[in-house]
């Protein structure tokens, strides 16, 4: 039992190191190994820690590359809108949007009418 817990502590452990790590190298400061008591002496958290810093270098390095954009890009975005659009946009969901329209237009009639009646009472 006493094994148990104490595997469990140094995983919770680990999982906020790694959160520290990943947090520390993405808004790019420094991750010390040496300051941190778990980090110099749990190998999985060194070896996350070094997978975690490739990354960083690789995605900045990515992002450092220019990316050429097609000259008909626009063009075909716009018409793969169109074309969503007018998909989207079926018969059933035109005759379900003209009912509510019709139920939302008896229902003011009807409130229309009581309030009006109600105004000619009063009235006379």
């Amino acid at each position: 039992m006493r094994d148990f817990f104490n595997d469990l502590k140094k995983n919770i452990l680990c999982k906020r190191t790694r959160n520290k790590m990943l947090s520390a190298y993405l808004s790019n400061e420094y991750f010390g190994f040496d300051d941190n008591l778990h980090a110099s002496s749990c190998i999985k958290c060194q070896v996350s820690g070094k997978r975690y810093k490739a990354f960083k270098e690789e995605l900045d390095n990515e992002l450092q590359k220019d990316v050429e954009v097609p000259t008909d890009f626009a063009s075909k975005v716009m018409s793969s809108l169109d074309k969503k659009v007018k998909t989207t946009t079926s018969k059933s969901t035109k005759i379900i949007l003209l009912t509510l329209l019709g139920i939302l237009s008896i229902v003011f009639l009807i409130f229309g009418r009581k309030r009006s009646s109600n105004k000619l009472e009063k009235e006379q």
